[in-house]
């Protein structure tokens, strides 16, 4: 018969080693006291007399659980003599926790109210144990014994032991349960009823045989909301001797790998979900921090010729559309406030920082306070030395990446989005679309898991898709509509595409391709063609020693479009081949060396803008040559591939998996045919998702090996 707030199915699922019970005197209390031991001879002797003068069976039953002693120490009669309640003999396998599961499921089913745990080697000092029944008593759910408090009392203990516990165990399992524990070595402590009954905790499994109980306690409890305290206590060890059960080498190293099985999460219940998360501040630091360094390594902003072009474009509110207008169009209405790029250099480090924060703050339900290292994530040189720059690669990317995080924030918790969200999320899509025409093809992604996210998960598929394309249009349309036509100079920026593939065509057929302007300009001899192109050098040609190849001529540009389309049509592999080594030459496939990065510098310009260098500029710029690789794009694609594919075949998340990294692809794709040159930062976008997506991968394959370690063990 047990007690009514045990559900008989649940309590049939208990898996507790077999014991016996040769001395059972009935339940007196609504506490017991559990002692584990096997062959404690005199400590044990020790520790019941104190206990008896101490008057412990006064509050509480006192309940040793023997591991299958031979030494003779628990003779019943002089156990009832001391007032000891009760005796199990564990029969079944196991050590300490099989114990443990014995004494723990027999209190439970007595009905006791709570239970406190003492070992019984003698080092603990019992008469702490009516503090901790009364921490029980005030809706403590469990308490911990710390020698190390101030008011504790630590005696003799092995040095080795004593590092161990204050450098290694006892800080891991405070970063991974989120409670700031001192003392996690020791079984000195008391739990709640009703934590030991919640199906989310289940410490009633053959998992825990040895020490894996304790560690999982320590690391699980907090982490699902329950009430923890630690109290101080004396813990004395003998002079010359070490009591324990725990061998010097192999003893050690399974107490180190059931404290890191316990960390990742591998002994918890799957499926239960955390119910309180590790605290938002220290990511909000390091997010804060990174604002600052970034600060005082690119302030007021690096400017680039394509910056200064739109910096000249936002001053005199006619906008070149070769350049994105509406860049130019918001950096005029920033300029209102504080001339020159120091406000648009704030936004894009608001809104990156403020992404990497968002992921992080939302990760906590997934990696717990392992998400701590998302946002140095952000400190990457191959993410940060870009954000200098006031470029259009370099706002979209840090725009579309705030507008995943708002979405996957709300996605995890789960809730019902805010209408400033949804507006967020919607302004962020129209200005993103609106400083880089890429987004066309990244938008439907985040706006596609925008509709799953906000639970429209019955909805068709196709109603879905549907959705998020009319939303892509949306956005779309505003922002072409937003800066007024008669402000906008149409200068037909694909023509920079164009001369570049009419040029490779030509050098590889051996034939003048190129309009008569353009020949004009550069000459018409294969010779002097030949030493214009190379796969990713668009700007020799474009803007090189003959001047900008620009021309705003209709019937220049006809000629141009018409020749374009002529050579694609006449020669489609040698257009294909051309295409691919330049996109083979912005990944920097074979190549030892980077393509353009960044530039810690501002240019000559008529607006007396500058910037001057220092040490933290220095540094990211000269990553470029200390370590190229963190600058070769081919390796974070490579990365997000394997990274998408490894989350895939675990199940993690898939959705959201294939809407970031489906995202990323999309972007990258049109690049084999749109993209002008070898610069890094045209395929910055995918960079953010590659390591985001790496980072969750690496985090779930850490918990997947060491859950199947366990389980082997």
């Amino acid at each position: 018969m047990t007690p009514s707030d045990i559900d008989p199915v649940m309590r049939n699922t208990w898996q507790v080693p077999s014991f016996d019970t040769p001395l059972w005197r009935g339940r007196k209390h609504p506490w017991c006291v559990v002692i584990p031991v096997i062959n404690e001879g005199d400590r044990i002797r020790n520790l019941i007399a104190k206990m008896a003068e101490a008057k412990i069976s006064d509050i509480a039953d006192i309940i040793i659980v023997d591991g299958g002693s031979t030494d003779g120490s628990l003779e019943l009669q002089a156990l009832q003599d001391k007032g000891v309640s009760g005796l199990l003999v564990k029969t079944g396998p196991g050590k300490l926790s099989s114990q443990l599961r014995c004494a723990y499921a027999f209190a439970l089913d007595q009905g006791y109210e709570g239970i406190v745990s003492i070992d019984g080697n003698d080092k603990d000092d019992p008469v702490a144990i009516p503090r901790f029944i009364d921490a029980l008593k005030q809706g403590v759910d469990f308490v911990q014994a710390s020698r190390f408090l101030p008011g504790g009392v630590a005696v003799n203990t092995p040095k080795s032991r004593d590092l161990a516990i204050r450098l290694i165990h006892a800080p891991a399992l405070s970063f991974s349960s989120g409670f700031p524990w001192t003392d996690t070595t020791q079984g000195f402590r008391a739990y709640s009823r009703k934590m030991l009954l919640d199906p989310a905790i289940s410490p009633f499994r053959d998992t825990f045989r040895e020490y894996e109980l304790l560690a999982y306690l320590s690391h699980r409890v907090p982490q699902m909301g329950y009430r923890c305290l630690e109290l101080s206590t004396s813990r004395i060890y003998p002079e010359g001797e070490v009591p324990t059960k725990i061998s010097a080498i192999r003893g050690n190293l399974r107490v180190l790998k059931t404290l890191l099985f316990s960390c990742m999460g591998a002994y918890n219940v799957p499926g239960s979900v955390r119910q309180t998360l590790p605290g938002a501040r220290p990511i909000a630091l390091v997010c804060l921090l990174g604002i600052l360094f970034s600060v005082l390594a690119f302030f007021p902003g690096w400017m680039s010729p394509d910056s200064v072009i739109q910096y000249t474009n936002a001053k005199s509110d006619f906008y070149n559309d070769w350049h994105p207008v509406l860049m130019a169009w918001w950096w005029r209405h920033l300029d209102f406030l504080y001339s020159g790029p120091a406000l648009f250099l704030i936004q894009n480090l608001i809104l990156y920082w403020g992404a990497w924060g968002l992921f992080a703050v939302a990760s906590r339900r997934w990696v717990g306070r392992y998400a701590y290292f998302i946002p140095l994530i952000g400190f990457w040189p191959g993410l940060l030395f870009p954000l200098g720059q006031i470029w259009k690669d370099v706002v979209f990317a840090c725009a579309i990446f705030f507008a995943w995080a708002i979405v996957i924030n709300v996605y995890v918790q789960p809730r019902k989005f805010t209408w400033v969200e949804r507006f967020g999320i919607l302004i962020l899509g129209v200005f993103a679309f609106g400083v880089k025409t890429n987004a066309l093809v990244v938008l439907p992604f985040l706006f596609g898991f925008w509709v799953y996210a906000e639970g429209w998960k019955k909805t068709s598929r196709v109603m879905q898709v549907g959705l998020a394309l009319v939303i892509t249009v949306v956005c779309a349309t505003g922002a072409l509509f937003i800066v007024p036509k008669e402000h906008v100079i149409k200068e037909h920026p694909f023509q920079y595409s164009q001369t570049y593939d009419l040029l490779g065509i030509s050098v590889k057929v051996g034939k003048n391709l190129l309009p008569s302007y353009v020949s004009d300009r550069v000459g018409d001899t294969q010779g002097k063609l030949k030493l214009l192109y190379w796969p990713g050098g668009n700007n020799a040609l474009f803007y090189g020693a003959s001047g900008s190849l620009l021309t705003t001529d209709a019937a220049k540009l006809s000629e141009l479009n018409q020749r374009w389309i002529d050579a694609v049509s006449e020669y489609p592999g040698v257009y294909l081949v051309h295409r691919l080594e330049n996109f083979s030459a912005l990944l920097r496939w074979g190549e030892s060396t980077t393509a353009v990065v960044a530039s810690p510098t501002t240019v000559d310009n008529p607006y007396g803008l500058s910037f001057q260098g220092n040490k933290f500029s220095a540094w990211l710029a000269s990553q470029t040559g200390v370590h190229p690789w963190m600058f070769f794009p081919w390796i974070y694609l490579v990365v997000l591939m394997a990274a998408m594919g490894i989350l895939i075949c675990l199940k993690w998340n898939r959705v959201l998996v294939f809407s970031l990294g489906g995202s990323a692809i999309a972007f990258v794709l049109p690049h084999v045919l749109i993209a002008p040159s070898a610069d890094y930062r045209y395929l910055y976008y995918s960079y953010f998702c590659a390591l985001i997506l790496a980072f969750f991968a690496m985090a779930e394959i850490s918990r997947r090996v060491a859950s199947k370690a366990m389980r082997a063990g």
